[in-house]
Order: C-alpha cells, then structure tokens, then sequence
C-alpha cells in the first residue's frame, strides 16, 4: 500500500514505535423483503477549514465534542522558531540520548550511537517522541501539533511530512485547529461532535498530542490509482440503457439503476466487460444506486508489526455493499405491494435478491428533474460508514430516515424543512443533505443536528463524494457542476452537464455524468478530477 508520507520518514516512525512497544500484534476489529427475480449474466464487448481540505480557504466553527487525547508521564516542552524552516526544539536532559517516545508526532532518525538507537533493544529514554527527530543527541520537535506559532511567519504546518512550507508548496496539507471541547481537531481531521477527531480525506487515522491537539495520519497528496473502472465505450453500451442512475465501488465495478416503463433494473459492470442484471420488485421505478464505499484513502491492509505500531484505521464492514431506491408517482401507474421504498441487493439470495429495507410513503416533489416520475418517492440515498443507511422523504417530504442494517432498525433521524433532493458522506459522522430549492447541510449522525454549508439556489440532482481530496460534486438541475468544500462551504464552478442528470466519482480520479434517460437520451462521459494537491 502506498502513501505519500515519505519512506524514510514513516519507516522511522516505525522503527521508533517498533522499539517503544510491546510484541503485542495489532489486532483487526471487527425489514421486510419483497420478491424480485433471480439473476441473468450477460458480457458486453468491450466543520470548517480545520480539516486542511486541498484546495480550500480558511475554516469557520464546528460540531462540539470530550478528550481522547493518549497520555504520558514525560510531555516534551517547546520554543519558538526564529525564521527557519526548522521545527521547535526540545532536548533530553535524562539520558545521553534522546528523550521517551509518547507523543505521535516524534520519531526517531539516524545520529551518532547511542543517541538513537533503532532496533527492539533500545533502552527507554533514548529514543525521541513521535513527533521528533533525533538529530546529533537533541530531539527536534516536527510542527504537528504546536498552534501557530510552530512555523516561522509566511509558512505553515505541513502535517503530512512535520515541516514548515510555504502555503502554495506541492504536497501541502495546513490550516487551523477547531475547538472539540477538551480537544483541538487541526488539519485532516473534523470534530465528531461528541468529543473526537475523526479523519477526513485525504488522511486516514488521527494522531492527538496529551495536551489535545489532533491532527490527520496516514495522508496522501497523490491519487493512489488501483484499478480501472470500464470503458466509456462499455459503459455506453448494453448496461446504460435506460439508465436513471450510476455509482462505482472502489474494485472499480460500475453500478445502475433504470428508470422505464414496466420492471426496473439494476446492472453491474465490471472492468473486464462483465455486465450483470437483476430485476426489481413489481412495477416499481427505480431512482438512485449507492455503493459503500471508503471515505478515505486505501487503509493500511498489513498488521504492523507490534501493538504499538502505526495503527491500522478499523476497517469498514460492508464495503462493496449496494443499495438502490424504488420510487413512485401516485399517478405513475405503477404502485404496488410491496410498497416502494430502499432495497438492499442480495446477491446469494436468488429468489428475492433486492429486499426492501425501509418501507416508504408515497411522496412528490417538483424537482430537480422536472418530472413527476423522476420526482417522486425517496430521494437523497447514502450509505453510513457505520453501515447505516439514509434517505429523505421516505415517511414524509423532508424527513431524513436511516436503516440500520445490523440491529434491523428504522428511524427518522431529522426533520428538514423542504424535501430532500441527494446526500453523501463526508466523514465518518457527517452527511451533505442538498434540499429542494439548493440549500445545503450537513448532518451529524452521532448527535442528529444538521448545519446550514450553502445554499446552490438550484435545485441539487446529485452529490459525489471525492474520498482523495475530500469534495463533493453537485450536479444542479441548471446543468452546472460545481464543487463544494463540506466543512467550509466554499464552492466552485468545475463543469456543465449536458442534460439532465447525475454525477459520481469514480476510483481512477474522474468525475462521471450520466443523464437520465428517460428524459435526456444523451451518452455518458467523464472529466478528470484533481490526481495531486
């Protein structure tokens, strides 16, 4: 697996924490349904600015939260720099080495014996914090964690390498830290709302100093590429006809849902020309398709080597997972029992293999595709990285419901003011929820309130979530794409569609269109997104 923390850096890190631990291994952590038909294969031919987004201006407030920082019996203490691009220093005074490794932003490089040592056999108090080098017998102190003052004037913090940069520098990710009540989450990370930094992209993990102040880990500034999803000349193929919808997972396979006269249909795509369908239930209509799908960067897939090693983020259960919305007009002609509502796909389940797991009422909005058909039922789909599922206007316009899967439970979880119109996720607690009209929110999970982002003023089709720069895309039903900044708001114009239709990011780093064909019989395409910062 691949980051874009330099090698020698993070292997010294390892190598540290490899020597301060235990041998301890790291240990990984752990409706009703209604009758479709079985499955046919065919081949085709072919918070605000606290979490440092690339790209992104200055932050602005944030969810509150109570600390979780790690603790130690030796904080290091620091100074002031002097116009040098060099970090506060610290020095041991307890050993002829370095001082004791408990902070995550030390780490112990080369010098002369027996300042540093780096093997298993290095006695305590000889080895530096995590955030420090040893450097001729001293340890100097990275610029993670240290407030503003940790870079001399005109530079910042970069949290990815420790250093100081210049602002524009390449592979620079900086900004402020937030207050999350006894905690401050600065750049890669947001607060959850209940006393926590989590990770955002385009960092995975979160590292806390004992005094509070968090920063991002295991962050990258260049798109990680691992596969490639099909072809435009597939995609435009067999699996997009009648096509209402498209997501992808991150083995690059390309989903769809249809939107027809008579059963609807969901089809897979794989790379290699695979192409997969499954009948849905009835005569319902089918309006969007989710796939679960990391929020972050890959996650580290090796244990390290000891229980106090670079910790492996959990991972998610249920990656790969997908879900698709059965909608109807109450003049479509084609309700049904059982009702429409949120399917879960089923592949092993041959005899019912879309079962519905939220139940919906018949509702209807005016937009954002201007007609009733497209514009009915559930709407704004996303998958949870708890593995939850959410929607809007399942029980009434504008109330916002979940799915938990696991305890088999269905809520309203909040109540918007207008109907919703797209969801995505952006954090590990945090949802976007564009309205009816293009107002957008963000919506915690953990304490279920919701807080205005910006309004579009257009009504929203859909919003993609980029999990390396951590954007969203909106589609806006007047054809403009644009792309938005979750915990700052700030927005920017990216492209214009061509019709009608929906966006969604794929795992190669390219942002898809695909029009709903049911009212704009226009092939699918694709611009590239961002593949550095």
């Amino acid at each position: 697996m691949k980051f874009a923390t330099p090698l020698p850096q993070l292997a010294a890190a390892c190598l540290v924490l490899g020597a301060c631990g235990d041998d301890g291994r790291a240990t990984a952590t752990e409706v009703t349904t209604a009758p479709a038909t079985a499955t046919t294969t065919m081949t085709t031919g072919a918070t605000p600015g606290t979490t440092g987004e690339p790209g992104t201006g200055s932050d602005s407030g944030s969810d509150t939260a109570v600390p979780t920082g790690t603790t130690a019996s030796d904080p290091t203490t620091t100074t002031g720099t002097t116009g040098t691009t060099e970090p506060a220093q610290t020095s041991s005074t307890t050993a002829p080495g370095c001082g004791p490794c408990d902070q995550p932003n030390q780490q112990c490089v080369d010098a002369p014996p027996p300042q540093c040592i780096d093997n298993d056999d290095c006695p305590v108090g000889q080895i530096c914090d995590a955030n420090q080098q040893c450097v001729d017998g001293e340890c100097l102190t990275a610029c993670q964690g240290q407030g503003p003052d940790a870079c001399p004037e005109g530079q910042v913090c970069d949290i990815i390498s420790g250093e100081c940069h210049a602002a524009g520098d390449p592979c620079t990710l900086a900004g402020t830290e937030t207050a999350c009540a006894d905690l401050s989450c600065g750049p890669g990370s947001t607060c959850d709302g209940v006393g926590a930094c989590v990770p955002v992209a385009p960092c995975a993990d979160v590292a806390c100093t004992d005094d509070g102040h968090c920063w991002g880990t295991l962050c990258g500034c260049e798109r990680l590429v691992e596969c490639q999803e099909p072809t435009a000349e597939q995609l435009n193929g067999p699996f997009s006809t009648e096509i209402g919808g498209i997501d992808f997972a991150d083995d690059c396979n390309a989903w769809m849902v249809t939107l027809r006269s008579g059963p609807d249909y969901v089809r897979r795509l794989k790379p290699d020309g695979e192409l997969t369908q499954w009948t849905g239930v009835a005569n319902l209509n089918m309006g969007e398709v989710k796939v679960l799908r990391r929020l972050t960067i890959p996650q580290l897939t090796d244990v390290p080597p000891v229980a106090a090693g670079p910790s492996r983020p959990t991972p998610v259960e249920g990656l790969g997972e997908v879900a698709i919305t059965y909608t109807c007009c109450q003049a479509c002609g084609c309700q049904a029992d059982p009702p429409q509502g949120v399917a879960r796909l089923d592949e092993a389940n041959m005899m019912s293999p879309l079962p519905i797991v939220i139940v919906a009422q018949v509702t209807q909005g005016d937009g954002p595709f201007g007609s009733s058909a497209a514009d009915a039922g559930p709407h704004g789909l996303a998958w949870g990285e708890d593995r939850v599922l959410y929607v809007g206007n399942s029980t009434m316009n504008g109330e916002y419901n979940s799915a938990d899967l696991d305890a088999a439970t269905q809520d309203v979880v909040f109540t918007f003011d207008a109907r919703v119109t797209a969801s995505a996720p952006v954090s590990p607690v945090h949802l976007l929820v564009a309205l009816d009209g293009g107002i957008v929110y963000r919506f915690n999970a953990q304490t279920q309130q919701a807080e205005f982002v910006v309004d579009l003023m257009s009504d929203v089709t859909s919003l993609a979530h980029d999990a390396f720069t951590g954007h969203v895309y909106a589609g806006l039903a007047n054809l403009e794409v644009v792309r938005i900044a979750p915990f700052t708001g700030e927005v920017e114009p990216f492209q214009t569609m061509p019709g009608v239709g929906r966006v969604a990011v794929s795992p190669s780093g390219k942002l898809w269109y695909t029009p709903v064909k049911y009212l704009a019989d226009l092939p699918l395409q694709s611009w590239d997104l961002p593949m550095a910062f």
